[in-house]
């Protein structure tokens, strides 16, 4: 107990925004999974409208390169691979909540199932989904968890 007394303000600041974090994303995914055709329509809209803004902003070759991947990830964009980004997803917030849990209480266990769930965040959409709606999915799904395993890395000497 007195081991937890020592936790360093800087991870417990790291472990309360990663408790929010993934709390907030099981439900947002949770909502994902309960809805995927609703979801689905709503994600080919807002990739429609960016392309549109793109379009109006552009007309060089990479237009034609940018047209093309737009129409991957839009035509991707079924109920199907919004229940199964979702899955991905809800196992990896699943993995960060435990191991931000077992870094609060300064195990170092929890520092490595995070990179785990880093790991199946990136990994899982690229082999799961596939295209270019897989990889944006990955980095989506790691963009801000990597960012934050390197502050959590500065940390692991307060661990056992």
């Amino acid at each position: 107990m007195s081991d937890i007394a020592n936790r360093p303000t800087f991870l417990t600041v790291l472990c309360f925004l990663t408790f929010m974090s993934s709390v907030s994303g099981l439900w947002t995914q949770s909502e994902r999974l309960w809805n995927p055709g609703i979801m689905a329509d709503k994600t080919r809209e807002t990739f429609e409208a960016v392309r549109e803004n793109l379009d109006d902003q552009n007309t060089t070759a990479d237009t034609k390169t940018m047209d093309k991947m737009f129409e991957s990830v839009i035509g991707q964009t079924t109920a199907k691979t919004i229940t199964t980004g979702a899955i991905i997803m809800l196992i990896f917030e699943s993995f960060s909540l435990y191991a931000a849990y077992l870094m609060w209480n300064l195990q170092k266990k929890g520092f490595y199932l995070y990179m785990a769930g880093i790991g199946v965040a990136f990994l899982a959409p690229l082999f799961l989904i596939g295209g270019w709606l897989g990889v944006i999915t990955s980095i989506a799904g790691i963009f801000l968890s990597v960012f934050m395993l390197i502050l959590y890395a500065f940390n692991l000497k307060h661990m056992e």
